[in-house]
């Protein structure tokens, strides 16, 4: 039973607020508590694009809460058509809708006996921070798999394979596929190439030299010379709710398969 809601906007767009008050007067007018906060929502509403929905994921305490994202940001591949909303929302309240279980990935750092722990959807880049090529080595439950000099590296789920990793010549999967991929930037080499994983393989790199590793595209954090991080799956999943199946979804937002 959805009782409690949480509306989460992107400030930047124009006339956002004005929508977002709308949304608030739809759910009091059908008896439903509007949250200030996450934290204990059953339902949390994005206003915007897929960035908003991933910092909403960022900000997510409760496995169980739902997220459903209304698209008016650019490509929203993540969101829905904010066309027929209101009727799209009473029908989410009264139990009609679909959701998609989406696998989370997180990154582990120790550094002077700190632990350094993020989370994402789509992806985990790991780039130069100055105009120098770095060393990257890349271990696969401990056994090296490959070592390149390169831009950088991005260590993507199945969900994020239309992100970043789309841009940078990685495959299309299947989002409900638990995987992982390994897509190497502009390595310095021809024997390099994008691989494949098992999302129950536990990844570590190493940059030789400092870099910087940016978790959904939302936060930064800075190597300081030769470090080592982990990825692996995340215990915990994403209740997504969506109304387009996923190839429907490349053809209207990429004009795929024509």
């Amino acid at each position: 039973m959805i009782e409690k809601i949480f509306i989460l906007e992107n400030p930047k767009i124009e006339g956002i607020e004005n929508e977002k008050k709308k949304i608030e007067e739809l759910l009091k007018s059908c008896g439903k508590i509007v949250e200030n906060s996450p934290e204990n929502a059953d339902l949390i509403i994005t206003l915007g694009g897929d960035g908003t929905i991933l910092k909403a994921i960022h900000l997510l305490k409760n496995e169980k809460t739902l997220i459903y994202g209304i698209k008016y940001g650019k490509i929203g591949f993540l969101t829905n058509s904010p066309e027929n909303v209101e009727t799209k929302i009473k029908n989410i309240l009264s139990g009609k809708y679909r959701v998609e279980r989406k696998t989370l990935f997180e990154l582990y750092i120790k550094k002077n006996g700190d632990l350094f722990v993020d989370r994402v959807l789509n992806d985990f880049l790991i780039y130069r921070r100055g105009i120098r090529i770095v060393d990257i080595e890349i271990f696969c439950n401990e056994e090296k798999i490959m070592e390149f000099r390169g831009d950088g590296v991005i260590i993507s789920t199945s969900t994020g394979s239309t992100a970043h990793s789309l841009s940078a010549g990685g495959p299309i999967i299947e989002p409900n596929l638990e995987c992982l991929l390994i897509i190497p930037i502009c390595p310095y080499t021809l024997s390099i190439r994008p691989v494949i994983l098992s999302s129950e393989k536990s990844i570590k790199i190493k940059v030789l030299q400092g870099g910087k590793i940016i978790a959904d595209g939302q936060r930064e954090y800075n190597f300081e010379g030769e470090e080592i991080c982990e990825i692996r799956k995340s215990r915990i999943k994403v209740n997504l709710i969506l109304e387009e199946d996923f190839f429907k979804k490349l053809k209207t937002k990429f004009n795929f398969g024509k």
